[in-house]
């Protein structure tokens, strides 16, 4: 059975008055069965794969990704 693959678009972001992210606004994707959750997370819990697995799994979506793997989905979303 292969691992569950998530995919993750930001749809938005919403800033404090400094100009700083305060919420990221995300689409999950499982692309092994199509569902599609949105959620709104802050920058700390999003840059926590542990929290972000804990999130995902309340949400039934299993988040496998090592630290490593989360870094690079931190990457792609924040340069997307």
């Amino acid at each position: 059975m292969p691992e569950p693959t998530l995919t993750f678009k930001c749809l938005d972001v919403t800033r404090r008055n400094d100009g700083l992210i305060q919420k990221y606004h995300l689409e999950v994707t499982d692309d092994q069965n199509g569902h599609i959750e949105e959620i709104s997370v802050d920058p700390r819990v999003f840059a926590s794969a542990k929290r972000m697995k804990k999130i995902l799994l309340e949400k039934g979506m299993l988040y496998v990704a090592t630290r490593e793997e989360h870094d690079h989905v931190l990457l792609q979303v924040v340069h997307s």
